[in-house]
């Protein structure tokens, strides 16, 4: 009798507890060393909403993928890895097609990504699968600076505070979008509340400027025991910008941070309000959001 052997296939499947192991040894190699992945793969491997996905070749995890619920109908795909030493098998196409078909069956609303604006296969596998490219952004920060700081108190109303975010002139300039640690979604009460818990991949403080005529969420990180003010909500009339972010400079100053760092919407009103402030481009290469809407089942 003649014994045929087939060929590994790759095959896409939800995350399993030895996949970890794969993971961190390919994410090594990724970011210089320093890919945030491995860092959160735990927390990702139990988060009871979305998926956690592998691409699994020869019995290792070669490829993985995370689609996140933001808030309700708002959900967000980050940790798009493959390993590089898998050229050839589109690893990159089977894994993305895998997650955003679990989420037009599990999901609803919008599914938002970001990537960066030179990496064009992903952009290619993007339009191929109905994603839209919706904006751009990049990272602009800025040093603390010793200056009057103005009057800052904490917002602890989420309801009255997603309601004013809503309704300033800065977030219309953004289509009303933010970002709440590298996820890019809408304010709403639901979300704050969620990035205000302790719980919150990046527990959000929010903060009333100047008698409620601004409106601020931040979080801090701490790298090479630097701590930078991520800034997110930025909320008020655009004429009041450049005030408003002069004073979180200051404000910065007085919480002992080394530095502010925002993702900012490259809409040339914003970016100049950030300049006049004083911040400046962080990035070597700009970013772009892209997004799914939905198609309802029938």
């Amino acid at each position: 009798m003649t014994q045929t052997f087939s060929s590994p296939q790759v095959v896409c499947r939800p995350a399993l507890a030895r996949d970890q192991e794969d993971i961190n040894e390919f994410c090594k190699g990724i970011w210089s060393g320093y890919d945030y992945v491995p860092d959160v793969w735990e927390h990702w491997f139990k988060d009871p909403h979305g998926i956690l996905a592998v691409a699994e070749y020869n019995g290792h995890a070669i490829g993985c993928s995370k689609i996140s619920l933001i808030s309700a109908g708002q959900w967000w795909l980050e940790g798009f890895r493959v390993d590089p030493n898998y050229q050839g098998l589109k690893v990159g196409s089977r894994i993305h097609n895998y997650v955003t078909d679990w989420w037009q069956e599990h999901g609803d609303g919008t599914l938002r990504l970001m990537t960066s604006a030179e990496n064009r296969a992903v952009h290619h596998l993007c339009e191929k699968t109905g994603y839209v490219k919706t904006h751009e952004v990049c990272g602009y920060a800025a040093g603390p600076i010793d200056a009057s700081v103005g009057n800052f108190s904490p917002a602890n109303d989420t309801a009255e505070a997603a309601a004013f975010a809503m309704q300033s002139e800065s977030l219309k300039l953004t289509d009303q979008l933010i970002d709440f640690g590298w996820r890019i979604g809408m304010p709403n009460e639901q979300v704050f509340d969620k990035y205000s818990g302790y719980k919150a991949d990046f527990v959000h403080t929010f903060y009333w400027w100047n008698n409620k005529q601004g409106l601020f969420g931040a979080w801090e990180d701490t790298e090479n025991d630097k701590r930078t003010l991520f800034l997110g909500v930025l909320a008020c009339a655009l004429e009041d910008m450049p005030a408003f972010l002069v004073d979180i400079r200051s404000f910065a100053t007085r919480k002992n941070f080394d530095s502010i760092f925002q993702i900012a919407f490259v809409n040339p009103q914003v970016i100049s309000q950030l300049e006049r402030a004083g911040f400046m481009k962080d990035w070597e290469h700009n970013a772009f959001v892209f997004e799914k809407k939905h198609s309802d089942k029938t």
